[in-house]
């Protein structure tokens, strides 16, 4: 499995729900069905959150984001989002 996390910063309240309200609508639903396992979006503040995508594999996540890269350019504008990822190497439940 691989993970790729998007730590997302709006510039404003109105701004951050915006961009909101596209992942949930647009962005997650379109590469779901693309291939994208799930996503999953927890709230840091008023203005921030990270998103978590899972993929089955790397090439998965690239290909995933090759569809939505000019996207992402277009909400960056005053918005700052940082990408982390990697392959998961334990996972643990009860």
């Amino acid at each position: 499995m691989y993970v790729r996390i998007a730590e997302v910063v709006g510039s404003s309240e109105i701004q951050f729900k915006m961009i909101m309200a596209f992942i949930e609508k647009e962005l997650l639903p379109r590469n779901i069905k693309a291939g994208q396992l799930s996503g999953e979006i927890f709230k840091t503040s008023e203005h921030s959150c990270f998103v978590v995508s899972r993929f089955n594999s790397k090439p998965d996540a690239d290909r995933i984001m090759s569809i939505m890269k000019a996207e992402l350019q277009d909400i960056k504008g005053t918005n700052k989002i940082r990408l982390m990822e990697g392959e998961r190497i334990l996972h643990m439940h009860e």
